[in-house]
């Protein structure tokens, strides 16, 4: 028996699959990282991805849920030209909520550097972050678009390559300009991941405009403007706001724990070591 690529199971067996060659594609990347870099630089890393997940969820979260619910509604009503408005619409909305923070992170980087996350070496990581965080960001919601539609295959695909692309990305950038100091060589760990960001968004969004260039030309009426707000708004702010929430407990966790580990007794580099083994080695295991 043959699978439909539009049916639930085939999109199920299809992300498993995807999800599990990511993670385990992403545990091998870690453990050569690891080995690279050393325990230190791996928490120095790890330190700087709370600020990138907050980010996201203040920006993106919310708006990949709208984009996937609503792409789905109006694709079942036969509305094709609203489901295209609906992804126009939250990238034009992802590009201003992008303002504030990434405006906020780039002045004031020496003291969220210090202050917030306990070192400042991360600054650099920090800056580099904020393409990193616009891309994923766009990539995201081509990615659900794709979703809404009931395309499993192409975010799939790249999603794949992007694991690839990241893990020759990142490693080929350390293995060339190693040694450096710790701070660039977080920043040169952040390069990489912009350009496996650079590669999965322009796929995704080339891909997704060859998609519609195949729709029919009579694509339904559309929605107002103020309709496509108000709907997405109403789908976007509550699961934002749980995101922001969840990643926010969990920042704070992740902060917290080298400094706790200074204030009773340990140096610094020691702290921020083991806080590298944890978070940097032992986590993604359970994740896969």
């Amino acid at each position: 028996m043959k699978l439909s690529r539009t049916s639930m199971l085939y999109g199920t067996l299809l992300l498993t699959a995807t999800g599990l060659f990511s993670q385990l594609l992403g545990f091998i990347y870690r453990i050569l990282l690891s080995r690279l870099i050393g325990a230190e630089v791996m928490g120095l890393y790890q330190l700087v991805m709370p600020v990138y997940s907050v980010l996201l969820s203040v920006t993106a979260v919310g708006l990949t849920a709208a984009v996937s619910s609503l792409t789905s509604e109006y694709q079942a009503l036969g509305n094709l030209r609203a489901a295209g408005q609906v992804l126009r619409r939250c990238l034009a909305a992802l590009f201003l909520l992008l303002v504030l923070p990434c405006l906020a992170v780039v002045l004031f980087s020496d003291a969220i550097s210090v202050y917030l996350l306990g070192d400042a070496r991360t600054r650099l990581g920090l800056v580099l972050l904020l393409p990193c965080l616009l891309l994923t960001g766009v990539e995201n919601l081509h990615k659900h678009a794709f979703y809404g539609s009931g395309l499993i295959r192409p975010p799939a695909c790249t999603e794949m390559l992007e694991q690839l692309v990241r893990t020759v990305a990142v490693l080929g950038l350390l293995v060339l300009f190693l040694p450096q100091s710790p701070e660039r060589t977080v920043g040169l760990i952040v390069a990489g991941m912009v350009i496996c960001e650079v590669f999965s968004s322009c796929t995704l969004t080339l891909l997704h405009r060859r998609y519609t260039r195949r729709l029919p030309p009579d694509r339904g009426r559309g929605e107002s403007g103020r309709v496509l707000d108000r709907r997405i708004l109403h789908i976007a702010v509550p699961i934002g706001l749980t995101a922001l929430l969840g990643n926010l407990m969990g920042s704070v966790c992740a902060i917290l724990i080298p400094q706790r580990l200074v204030a009773g007794g340990m140096e610094v580099s020691a702290a921020i070591s083991a806080f590298g083994v944890m978070f940097g080695m032992s986590l993604p295991l359970l994740n896969l």
